[in-house]
């Protein structure tokens, strides 16, 4: 009988210290997402976004740099086939400019198209359609 008289308090000290440290609770602080919207540019190469037609004129790479008043805030590359090119941006007024480029040395395969008054909003996505006409080809 005395047995039985110290185990059971041992047994219930021992069930609610398990039982308060499961009451421990540990909240981090939620962090807000950072707002964005997306910029897609969707390129055509003298009207086809056909992969020979890059071929045809260079072997090239697509070049976006993005500006927020006079700061380069993003500089982009993607390859001439792949026809577009999505990158987020925070909610802000942007202009941006296009080029083909030669691939692995940066330097230009074609003129300079200028996308002006670019506006990027919270959750929505941006399409701008250029092209890269034969002339436009240096």
């Amino acid at each position: 009988m005395n047995q039985d008289k110290s185990v059971f308090p041992m047994c219930g000290l021992a069930l609610s210290g398990l039982l308060a440290a499961g009451c421990i609770v540990d909240v981090a602080p939620v962090r807000p997402r950072p707002a964005v919207g997306s910029l897609t540019v969707e390129w055509t190469v003298s009207r086809r976004s056909d992969p020979r037609a890059c071929s045809r004129y260079s072997n090239a790479d697509f070049e976006l740099i993005v500006y927020r008043g006079s700061r380069e805030v993003a500089r982009e590359y993607a390859r001439c086939e792949d026809f577009a090119l999505t990158l987020d941006l925070p909610p802000d007024e942007y202009r941006a400019y296009a080029t083909l480029v030669e691939r692995n040395d940066d330097r230009p395969v074609t003129t300079t198209l200028p996308l002006e008054e670019i506006r990027i909003v919270n959750g929505a996505e941006l399409n701008i359609d250029v092209d890269f006409p034969s002339t436009s080809f240096l």
